[in-house]
């Protein structure tokens, strides 16, 4: 099978969302495995899929976004080390922009009960935050933007919600993460979801971004800001390719597997 039948073959294969394995890659194409592993990284620099142990999973389009409850059910563990890692680079006393996504509530869990003024961008965040608040008033402040209340997400967006991030002050903005790949740099889903992180990157003195691994090398529709805009990156496990092009506009990244 010539090389763009076999690609239309695996794409095919991969699209449902499950994982395909490579063996069964081999039987469908007739091509070697070799071939196949070959095949599989093109296809995985290009953004069509996700490599695994023996075999690949289809990745969503550009324009699309898993739904949070789906989201909130993946990568665990990897989010929990991030949120951790993040909650350890912010100093008690600071004020911080926590953007929406389930990393982020991962980042939100570890800071909750700190000493922290805390912009959170969507209603699962602040529930998170408050919960560690006590009668006294003590612990972390949470404030939250106007503006729509997207469903499904319960974040907020439109211009209402970036004026106020816009007049919000921050020692640390936490940045989540659509898609990142070194030609695109930071992309987004939503024009909305671009606008309030473009506000965040603009009042934060620093930028860390909180991301899984498998957010790295992916690109997203619209464009948020290049690499080099981006302090800190909190991520899982990422290959040395990827890492070497991070460090090398300027992100220091801080692997938590």
């Amino acid at each position: 099978m010539q090389r763009a039948n076999r690609h239309r073959t695996i794409i095919a294969a991969v699209r449902g969302g499950d994982e395909v394995r490579a063996s069964d890659l081999v039987r469908a194409t007739g091509a070697s495995a070799m071939t196949i592993r070959r095949d599989l990284s093109d296809l995985e620099r290009r953004g069509v899929l996700r490599r695994t142990h023996g075999g690949a999973v289809g990745l969503p389009a550009r324009g699309a976004q898993l739904p949070f409850q789906v989201r909130s059910e993946t990568h665990v563990e990897e989010k929990r080390g991030i949120g951790e890692a993040v909650a350890a680079m912010i100093p008690d006393g600071s004020s911080v922009i926590l953007d929406d996504g389930t990393t982020c509530g991962a980042v939100a869990r570890a800071l909750a009960g700190r000493e922290l003024t805390v912009l959170a961008l969507s209603v699962h965040l602040a529930a998170v935050l408050a919960e560690g608040g006590d009668a006294s008033g003590r612990g972390i402040r949470v404030l939250t933007p106007g503006g729509e209340l997207n469903p499904g997400e319960l974040s907020w967006s439109g211009h209402r919600a970036v004026r106020d991030i816009e007049d919000f002050r921050a020692d640390i903005g936490v940045l989540g993460v659509c898609g990142w790949d070194e030609e695109s740099g930071m992309t987004a889903s939503t024009l909305q979801d671009a606008d309030v992180k473009k506000a965040l990157i603009g009042s934060s003195r620093q930028v860390v971004a909180a991301a899984a691994a498998e957010k790295i090398g992916l690109s997203a529709v619209l464009s948020v800001c290049p690499s080099s805009a981006v302090d800190t990156l909190a991520t899982g496990r990422l290959s040395r390719e990827r890492r070497l092009w991070l460090e090398q506009e300027g992100v220091d990244v801080v692997c938590c597997a």
